[in-house]
């Protein structure tokens, strides 16, 4: 029998979706993965082959960062981040909030679907980050067919 752990990543690859499922990992880690007060200055806002785009809203904190790039990358590597560039920006706080719920509009067949797959998952946190990005990867396909 094969364990989602293991066929998830090679899924996500194959629907193109393998860096916004890390990207939303790392945004409902980041507040555990860094400290006060980087978490109070910075956002991870994207994700691009394995280079994390992070928005930091103060030049002061934008010159420190890049001073500190090195170490960053070492504390994100284990997540799967070879290279970050630091931006400046804004950080809106709802931006930096857990991804809220969405009005998702589903077909019938669309629900039954994930949730005979998310059945399969023991994990509640990767249920979780799973069913968001199911939601988001259907609620896309749905535009895109009604356009």
């Amino acid at each position: 029998m094969l364990k989602i752990g293991n066929i998830l990543p090679s899924l996500f690859c194959n629907l193109g979706i393998e860096d916004a499922v890390r990207l939303k990992f790392l945004r409902e880690k980041w507040n555990s993965i860094f400290s006060h007060p980087v978490t109070e200055h910075t956002f991870p806002r994207d994700l691009k082959n394995k280079t994390l785009i992070v928005t930091v809203n103060s030049h002061a904190w934008l010159n420190e960062l890049n001073l500190l790039k090195e170490d960053f990358v070492k504390k994100l590597h284990s997540y799967g981040i070879e290279n970050v560039e630091f931006r400046f920006g804004r950080i809106y706080r709802n931006m930096a909030q857990t991804d809220k719920k969405h009005n998702v509009s589903l077909s019938k067949e669309q629900k039954e679907w994930m949730n005979q797959t998310l059945k399969k998952i023991k994990d509640d946190e990767m249920k979780s980050i799973t069913e968001s990005m199911i939601k988001k990867y259907l609620v896309f396909i749905n535009q895109i067919e009604n356009k």
